[in-house]
């Protein structure tokens, strides 16, 4: 009897062990499960943070970029705009400088014929006066005035258009009045001295006389 209740107390001390043994194993299981877990928490965390950082500084860097790309154009654009402004100040200088040699050139022209026009006048006297128009003289200085007529037409001379005209005080210079039934008040009846522009520039109003009513 002895005997039996020692083995039966041996048996149940050992199936306890087991016991003990399974539970401690899976404890162990358990907790290497857990910590394998929390592992891989750490890491997928640790993983989230650098993929964020990466994204970031991804961004960043794409942020930078497109500020220096539309710095560059914003330069590109002052370049282009400051091109633009010398052309167009060059056209402006270049015409500028086109008219100024052409009212200089028109000026130097003007003022030289203006110092011809004595001359004209008495070619004119010259011609009007009563000589045979056989005269060879005569016929010379006709061809002399008709040559140097010509040329100064070339450079723009044309005689004012007075006689028998309305009066236009930019054009004509009145130095008297005449009675006269033929024509209107205000009409210019006689020229006294020929008027001259050139191009169109008026370089020696015509002397006339004026139509007026009683």
């Amino acid at each position: 009897m002895a005997r039996g209740k020692k083995r039966d107390e041996v048996n149940n001390n050992t199936e306890e062990i087991k016991d003990t043994e399974i539970t401690g194993s899976g404890e162990a299981d358990q907790a290497k499960a857990d910590t394998a877990e929390e592992n891989n928490s750490q890491k997928a965390e640790g993983q989230e943070k650098d993929d964020i950082k990466e994204e970031t500084a991804e961004a960043e860097k794409t942020t930078k970029e497109n500020e220096e790309l539309i710095k560059k154009n914003q330069e590109i654009e002052a370049l282009n705009n400051k091109l633009l402004r010398l052309q167009a100040d060059y056209l402006n200088f270049k015409d500028r400088t086109e008219r100024e040699k052409l009212s200089t050139y028109g000026d130097a022209i003007a003022a030289t014929i203006c110092d011809l026009l004595p001359v004209i006048d008495n070619f004119e006297r010259a011609i009007a006066t009563e000589t045979n128009e056989s005269d060879p003289f005569k016929e010379g200085v006709v061809m002399v005035y008709n040559q140097l007529m010509g040329i100064l037409s070339k450079k723009g001379l044309k005689e004012i258009d007075a006689l028998h005209k309305p009066f236009d005080h930019n054009l004509h210079y009145g130095v008297g009045y005449e009675e006269c039934e033929e024509f209107d008040d205000g009409i210019v009846i006689d020229v006294l001295q020929k008027g001259y522009t050139v191009n169109d520039k008026l370089i020696r109003p015509a002397m006339v006389r004026i139509c007026k009513k009683s």
